[in-house]
């Protein structure tokens, strides 16, 4: 018996040492690898800054460039864009080249500015006077501004200089004729190599690798050199992965493997990827995992050593305490059976005095967790019980509300609706957002305790505590919001008042030379000004829409009521429409089998805004046509709703409204993919311009996506109250 309990007693020993020690080599494991995401933490937080202080840079050094080469178009425009005879006789002096010549002087990264002729020829150039004769017609930037008018300054792709063989890439603006027509480019050459010399410095040592690189991926310019990538597209880089395949911007990823273009082995880096907001370019910032785990490494090796002696330390120890109990254990077997009862009586009482203490620890702790949140949140807070009285406010909402802190506690939740309005939380609960999820978030006017009124932002969230029914309010002000939205709001109103005048002889003037008020044009010129006249069109469009959203928001839009039939309604909607649904192949027809038929139509009436209401229909049967299927059916017809209201459904046969797309359909500037290879882009104004008429005619828009049983498809529907007919008044 005494054997058996000293096996007993030295296995368990050697079990715990075992476990003693499997404990030591995981913490350790465990222990280096949070070293490890610490260090590569620290390390995506230095990559992300040193990829926004480049991108900055480069950012500046565009700037100065953009300005550059648009102060010498339009000196050229002002001064000497008759034609492109006269602007080659005029540019071609020595004087202007000087006068590029110290243009390029200003700024190291500039290599060269030229103006070149309609064939391409130099007229002049910083580089040397005269100008050499030879052609750049072939080159990207003179194709692009050649070809298109209204292109702006385009950036090109990199290219050997014919005069020095250095590599550079190009900005380039188009110049016009007193006619409007092609005389002539500009452009301004930059150095790749100047950049190349810039990313050394900033390239930690030469452990870095930095490179700039059009939206489209093509190399620009790199750190360290390499003849073999300039102008070549990475699309299997981490640039192409973070900003095309995850959509986004800017960010820092962690790449398994070297980029495709690299003629090494591979590895894995850390790269940190700006896109410039301003320009079509990308910062790409990359180190090596050898050089950013470098400090880890060693560190792992001093924390492994550690471990090792602990553990060898661990086995020496317990090897001489389990020979110590074996040879201890026979003399103390009987004390051991007497001891064993009161060590679990000990242990019982232990745990649970500790299971205690650790549940008043945690209670404790996430009490004062809540209480800092609540004291130190940068929005005011505001908890509300069920019969509307004010439980607590934190210090945010107190200082928002004029409220002294003494008062706090017993203030009614009536304060937060300004005098005259109806009681904000009374129509925050009937919202559906509230009734369907327990929260809503609405904007409103409210007051100070003074009486003054402020605008803002409330999230409203329902909870129970102790069976009772309470609300929790977060309230932000909004104020600087609003002042900044009615800025942008005039900004829109006198940019597009600003360009409607220009546009419309723009218009005017195309109009005239497509329909052949200038005589002798060649063929190849229409497709030109058929493509130039519809894009004025579109521009058109866009501003009227931006004025009558700008209209709107501000409540200055003038409706004109006038009791209608319905029927008629519809089928001007129909006809206005006709013409653009046989332009995408698609069938427009009012399906008086699905809904009411014309004689019901007839006998329904509505107060409505004519023009306005067919600005709505015209909208969703746009939408409805673009994306339908070629040869399906786009159907409009209504149904009785609810008590005196109609409601007019526009029926598509397209894909249906993606899910991760409806939350903002009716958002500004919102607009879904489409896979439909025929769908049209838009300006995203439609249906948030829908949707705020709707409102003004005293209905509501929405939308649901039809089973497949009932055809699939979109259906986008129009609620409106009906008029009494005036032969019943």
């Amino acid at each position: 018996m005494m054997k058996l309990a000293g096996l007993r007693t030295s296995r368990i020993a050697r079990i715990f040492a075992t476990g003693l020690v499997l404990s030591i080599i995981a913490g350790t494991v465990v222990f280096i690898w949070t070293l490890r995401l610490q260090e590569i933490g620290k390390w995506e937080k230095q990559a992300d800054t040193y990829s926004v202080v480049l991108a900055e840079n480069t950012s500046q050094q565009m700037d100065f460039a953009y300005s550059a080469i648009t102060s010498i178009a339009e000196r050229i425009q002002d001064r000497w864009s008759v034609s492109a005879d006269y602007l080659s006789a005029k540019l071609a002096t020595y004087d202007f080249h000087l006068f590029l010549k110290d243009k390029v002087e200003l700024f190291p990264a500039i290599d060269v500015i030229s103006v070149l002729d309609v064939n391409g020829n130099t007229i002049s150039t910083s580089r040397q006077f005269p100008a050499p004769e030879y052609s750049l017609y072939d080159r990207d930037y003179f194709l692009m501004q050649r070809d298109n008018p209204t292109l702006g300054i385009y950036l090109s792709n990199p290219v050997r200089s014919k005069s020095t063989g250095k590599w550079m890439f190009f900005l380039s603006y188009r110049l016009n004729g007193s006619d409007g027509e092609f005389i002539g480019v500009v452009i301004l050459g930059l150095s790749p190599e100047f950049y190349a010399n810039f990313y050394e410095k900033l390239s930690m040592s030469g452990r870095a690798t930095i490179s700039l690189m059009r939206t489209d991926f093509t190399y620009l310019a790199r750190w360290p050199e390499n003849d073999a990538v300039m102008g070549e597209k990475n699309t299997a880089g981490s640039a192409f992965q973070l900003i095309h395949d995850k959509n986004q911007r800017s960010g820092v990823i962690v790449s398994d493997g070297a980029a495709q273009t690299e003629q090494k082995a591979a590895t894995t880096q850390m790269v940190a990827v700006q896109s410039l907001e301003k320009y079509p370019l990308i910062l790409s910032f990359a180190v090596d995992e050898d050089f950013y785990l470098e400090d880890w490494k060693k560190t792992s090796f001093s924390i492994a050593g550690v471990a090792v002696g602990a553990v060898i330390a661990v086995i020496i120890a317990f090897y001489m305490l389990i020979n110590l109990f074996l040879q201890r254990e026979r003399d103390m077997q009987v004390m051991t059976d007497l001891k064993r009862d009161a060590d679990k009586i000990n242990l019982k009482q232990n745990e649970l005095l500790i299971n205690l203490t650790e549940q008043q620890k945690a209670i404790k702790e996430s009490s004062d967790r809540l209480q800092a949140i609540f004291q130190n949140a940068a929005d005011g807070i505001v908890m509300v019980d069920e019969t509307g009285q004010v439980e607590a406010m934190n210090p945010v909402a107190i200082e928002l509300f004029g409220f002294a802190e003494m008062h706090a506690e017993n203030v009614d939740a009536l304060r937060m609706a300004f005098p005259g309005q109806a009681e904000l939380l009374a129509n925050a609960m009937k919202e559906s957002d509230f009734l369907t999820s327990g929260r809503v978030r609405l904007e409103a006017e409210t007051t100070r305790l003074d009486g003054t009124p402020f605008p803002a932002e409330f999230s409203i969230s329902e909870y129970t505590l102790a069976g009772k029914r309470k609300l929790i309010i977060i309230v932000r002000d909004i104020s600087e919001r609003r002042k900044i939205e009615r800025m942008k709001n005039e900004f829109i109103s006198t940019v597009s008042h600003e360009l409607r005048t220009p546009l419309t002889a723009i218009r005017g003037a195309l109009g005239l030379l497509g329909g052949g008020a200038v005589a002798g044009l060649p063929p190849a010129m229409m497709p030109l000004l058929n493509i130039a006249q519809k894009n004025s069109e579109s521009l058109t469009r866009l501003i009227n829409d931006l004025l009558d959203l700008q209209k709107m928001e501000a409540g200055k839009m003038e409706f004109i009521y006038e009791d209608c039939a319905l029927f008629p309604l519809l089928e001007m909607a129909i006809q206005q429409n006709q013409a653009l649904a046989q332009s995408m192949s698609v069938e427009l027809v009012m399906d008086t089998d699905a809904g009411m038929g014309s004689d019901s139509l007839q006998e329904r009436w509505l107060s409505v805004d004519t023009g306005r209401f067919q600005q709505v229909m015209a909208n969703l049967i746009s939408n409805a046509c673009k994306f339908s299927p070629e040869g399906s059916q786009v159907r409009v017809y209504a149904l009785a709703w609810a008590d005196q209201m109609i409601r007019i459904i526009v029926a598509d046969s397209g894909p249906g409204i993606p899910e991760n797309f409806q939350e903002r359909i009716f958002k500004k500037f919102s607009q879904a993919d489409a896979s439909d290879t025929r769908s049209q882009s838009g300006t995203g104004l439609g249906l948030a311009i829908s949707k705020m008429i709707v409102r003004q005619l005293h209905g509501d828009i929405g939308f649901y996506n039809a089973t497949p049983a009932e055809g699939g498809g979109a259906r986008f529907y129009v609620d409106l109250p009906l008029v009494i007919p005036p032969d019943l008044r």
